[in-house]
């Protein structure tokens, strides 16, 4: 495991939801990568606004923040947060493993 790795301890008894759970995050990853340069400043919202929900549910709280970020920039239009937050959810992502308790 890379030392730079973000571990995320799950509870086993939701694992068969994870994979699901973190394609929709993949998918929230390239409908933000489209809409930034489009400044598709809702799109950009919708997808933080259900990362926001979700995240926290399935353990992931850094996802839920992430969200929030997100949908707060993208509604005061502020396209270098939004390239900043970008940033950090595909260094999030690219870190990621989960670990099933």
């Amino acid at each position: 495991m890379p030392p730079d790795s973000i571990v995320i301890a799950v509870d086993s008894d939701v694992a068969d939801l994870i994979p699901l759970f973190l394609s929709q995050r993949k998918a929230d990853q390239a409908a933000i990568a489209a809409a930034l340069p489009l400044r598709d400043f809702e799109r950009v919202r919708k997808a933080g606004h259900g990362m926001a929900g979700a995240g926290a549910s399935y353990g992931f709280a850094a996802l839920t923040v992430l969200g929030d970020n997100l949908a707060l920039a993208a509604r005061a239009g502020d396209i270098d947060g939004l390239v900043q937050l970008k940033a950090e959810l595909d260094d999030y992502l690219a870190r990621l493993i989960v670990k099933y308790v």
